[in-house]
């Protein structure tokens, strides 16, 4: 088959399913909160552990009225002003059987937002002697490949094939579960070449959680450990900036970065909280003459490269946090210290040749009425350094909600552990910075959101260690016109400078300077539910990214918009989805969060020209069994060929098939 026809004809197969998507019907409903904001991100965060994330919340969700404060912080974008207000309402006004008595207790919104995550009742009896509960988990595997292979699979650099793998198995219970993960990616020689097991026990006398296995940690706000913070900056105006993931959690997610390996265990005697843990993981690296000079998270281990990086280095970590917790009348929160050590079993170029390093941080959080004081202090030796936060947020009237914080991240500052707010990076060093964040709701069915962030690095890059500034402006809307159709809008206007290589004298002097990068960005979106039967959603963006080079101004525009339609018939459920775009350059690539498989997150990149298109069909065989296949291409307008090196794709079109298989239990 010549290239020509190879291309009408994924022309025709996508004409073809975007009338086969129009002619069945639907029973769709509108993104859940959590969904809404994934569809607004511009980063890719830690998305597929938040998605992993719902799906076990989903699965067992925290029992609205049996679960402490610091469980029900489990729930994305539930606040510690969330959790006090409940537990308040539960002790004046007992059991909350109803998502009535929720909205009650939390008000309408928040109520929106945990709802699909809390059981209402009393917990139910024992599923098997000694469970501590009926047992509930899930089953999942699911292989993708690409249509052309890469370059690398055809000529023998990629030492795998052209399909991909991936499982999960999880169980639980009220008081145990465990959860493992096996991922192979395409071009990779070993099917396990990454597996993660972890098993946990939870409210069992003074031990509030056990993890055994493959886990995450946060503490305070992330400075010294935060490997919980799910949403990047600017995702949602308020929500997004206070950390409030729960301490100790167990690790089920196929992203192969930023988790611990070892043991982890809560104990909480009356108030006092102690977590201690340790942790030894590979990490993939380049070493040079016995010095580790970088490390690679990506995860692939296709050519003899990647191989050889593989597992090179070890990382070893001990630690202990100490946490009270307190409640007199209106005023409640916490106070506490983390204490961690770390060892590379190789010098490592970051920390100037050195090993290992000692940390320690000081958090506290505090609510009375509607306002919670957050903050976290954390430092490191040698060399000495220290970075902070803290805030306020709060309810400022009747359906207003705000948040104000400042920060400062010392450059010499570093922890290998670090989820913090930010604006580049969320390692906790080299930035200092303002931000307020506002969430309005103006009429009934208008909110408003609105955010403001002034920020300065100390240092702007290695190769340009001065000062440098700039600031980021967000205001987003959200209009319920009825029950059936919602519009959103958001604009963005950010400034700041990055470095790059500029050249002179007919480019035979070049040297590093920063750029003044300023970005406009616009989106408007629509959401419509036509019936029962049949849901579209759409949008429109647009991009401008205008940079002042020494030798003149140059400004890189682009736009994209898409049409989906989502429907079902029976068993059967099909989602559709038609992007056309145009950028002049990377630099204005546009986003956008797109619909796939069970417990994938996938954020479309789009940069160039051309038009895009997926196709994901739905099938519950049975009541707890769901097939699943997806299908995406993109037709490129601008180039011959997609990627390049070993990721070559000889063609304008390159395409992508997945299936995958959920059994819920």
């Amino acid at each position: 088959m010549t290239h020509h026809t190879l291309h009408r004809s994924r022309r025709l197969l996508a004409a073809v399913a975007f009338c086969a998507c129009m002619s069945l019907p639907d029973t769709s409903h509108a993104l859940d909160p959590i969904e809404e904001l994934l569809d607004r991100s511009e980063q890719e965060g830690s998305g597929a552990a938040l998605v992993e994330l719902l799906q076990e919340l989903r699965n067992r969700p925290v029992d609205v009225n049996t679960a402490t404060e610091q469980e029900l912080l489990r729930i994305p974008l539930f606040t510690a002003l969330d959790a006090s207000r409940l537990v308040d309402w539960r002790g004046r006004n007992g059991m909350i059987g109803s998502a009535a008595d929720l909205e009650a207790a939390v008000g309408v919104e928040r109520a929106r937002v945990a709802a699909p995550y809390l059981s209402f009742g009393l917990p139910k009896a024992s599923g098997l002697p000694g469970s501590g509960g009926e047992v509930k988990g899930s089953v999942y595997g699911r292989g993708w490949w690409e249509v052309p292979p890469r370059k690398g699979i055809l000529n023998g650099k990629y030492q795998g094939g052209n399909l991909g793998l991936s499982s999960r198995v999880e169980a639980s219970a009220t008081n145990w579960g465990f959860a493992g993960v096996q991922q192979q990616d395409i071009g990779e020689p070993d099917a396990g070449d990454f597996l993660s097991f972890s098993i946990h026990a939870e409210r069992i006398g003074i031990v509030s959680r056990a993890v055994a296995g493959s886990y995450r940690l946060s503490f305070g706000q992330g400075l010294l450990i935060g490997q919980g913070r799910y949403f990047t900056k600017g995702t949602d105006p308020v929500d997004g900036v206070v950390s409030f993931d729960s301490s100790v959690r167990p690790y089920a997610s196929a992203s192969e970065d930023n988790f611990m390996q070892g043991a982890a265990v809560s104990i909480a005697p009356g108030p006092l909280e102690i977590t201690a843990f340790a942790s030894g993981i590979r990490l993939d690296a380049t070493v040079t003459d016995g010095v580790a000079t970088s490390v690679q998270v990506d995860g692939y281990h296709r050519t003899s490269t990647e191989l050889a990086r593989k597992d090179a280095l070890s990382l070893e970590t001990q630690g202990a946090n100490l946490k009270y917790r307190y409640r007199s009348g209106g005023l409640s929160g916490a106070v506490g210290g983390t204490i961690a050590s770390y060892r590379y079993t190789l010098p490592v170029e970051w920390l100037g040749g050195g090993r290992e390093r000692r940390l320690g941080s000081l958090e506290a959080s505090a609510v009375y009425g509607e306002v919670q004081a957050f903050g976290e202090a954390a430092f490191s030796r040698q060399p000495e350094a220290c970075s902070w936060i803290a805030g306020l947020q709060g309810s400022l009237s009747a359906g207003v909600t705000g948040v104000a914080s400042l920060r400062h991240y010392a450059t010499g500052y570093f922890s290998p552990f670090a989820g913090s707010f930010a604006e580049r990076g969320n390692d906790g060093a080299n930035e200092d910075g303002i931000y307020l964040g506002l969430n309005a709701k103006i009429l009934r069915n208008l909110d408003l959101g609105a955010s403001y962030d002034l920020f300065r690095f100390p240092e702007l890059s290695e190769s340009y260690p001065l000062p440098s500034s700039g600031h980021d402006a967000r205001i987003n809307v959200t209009w319920r016109q009825d029950a059936e159709t919602t519009w959103s809008g958001l604009y963005q206007h950010r400034q700041r400078s990055d470095t790059k290589t500029q050249t002179e004298a007919g480019g035979w002097i070049q040297y590093v300077m920063p750029v003044p990068m300023t970005t406009n960005r616009v989106q408007m979106n629509l959401e419509k539910r036509l019936s029962q039967r049949f849901t579209v959603k759409t949008r429109g963006e647009y991009k401008s990214v205008e940079s002042l080079f020494a030798s003149g101004r140059s400004v890189d525009r682009g736009w994209l918009c898409y049409g989906q339609l989502k429907s079902a018939f029976g068993r059967f459920g099909l989602t559709s989805r038609y992007t056309r775009f145009v950028t002049d350059s990377y630099e204005a690539a546009v986003y956008a969060y797109e619909d796939d498989l069970p417990l994938v997150y996938s954020l479309g990149t789009f940069s160039g020209r051309g038009q895009a298109m997926f196709l994901m069909v739905n099938w519950d065989a049975a009541a707890s069994f769901r097939l699943a296949a997806r299908y995406e291409v993109t037709w490129y307008a601008d180039r011959t060929s997609y990627s390049s090196g070993n990721d070559l794709r000889a063609t304008s079109s390159p395409a992508a098939f997945n299936l995958g298989a959920i059994w819920k239990f």
